[in-house]
């Protein structure tokens, strides 16, 4: 997902606070937002610097200005909702509860904690809040199968069966005969490593 499909995405979903919002879907909004705020931002301190320069740098002449005269007034109402609808989705794509979203009005502490929770990758898998961006074709790609086929081990299909069957091996008793043999396996490495003991080779 790039950076005017994140923003679309996004303003397609205003009042969406079900569903999931992957990291590039977020990130590129937050993107959008620190640039249009920033313009926002600078358009008010010029307003603000132009207004007391008219007035000889008198400070009371910025009680004449009204809230609605400063751009970032309008930028927080317009993306307010779906910026706190966008992290609600991201926060389920993590699979956490929306509610911790409430954590951004714990002061000092909460905002930062929100932040690494958004930081967290997708849960890969299909969880409670709606598919995985494997399933719904988002984030990152598939991996494709290797030319070949991968050899026979790819090829083979699981049974499911094999796992009891190795605990029936498990299970088995080993028969007289073959721990004599192992015995006789183990006497004959222990004479060849320790006491140096070869097979004797008739000249």
């Amino acid at each position: 997902m790039g950076f005017f499909e994140a923003i679309n995405s996004v303003f397609a979903g205003y009042f969406k606070f079900s569903g999931r919002a992957t990291r590039p879907e977020f990130w590129w909004f937050f993107l959008f937002e620190v640039l249009v705020g920033g313009a926002a931002l600078a358009i008010d301190t010029s307003l603000v610097v132009s207004t007391l320069n008219a007035a000889a740098w008198n400070e009371t002449a910025l009680l004449a200005l009204s809230p609605l005269d400063f751009m970032l007034t309008y930028y927080m109402l317009i993306t307010f909702i779906p910026r706190m609808a966008v992290t609600i989705r991201r926060l389920h794509d993590v699979g956490l509860s929306g509610f911790f979203y409430l954590m951004y009005f714990v002061p000092i502490v909460g905002g930062l904690v929100v932040f690494v929770l958004t930081l967290l990758p997708s849960e890969a898998d299909t969880n409670i809040h709606g598919p995985g961006p494997f399933q719904r074709g988002g984030g990152m790609p598939s991996p494709k199968p290797r030319a070949g086929g991968g050899g026979l081990a790819a090829q083979r299909k699981h049974d499911p069966m094999q796992g009891y069957a190795v605990l029936d091996k498990i299970k088995e008793q080993p028969t007289p005969e073959a721990l004599a043999a192992r015995k006789a396996e183990v006497r004959a490495l222990y004479e060849r490593r320790v006491l140096g003991k070869g097979p004797i080779v008739a000249e």
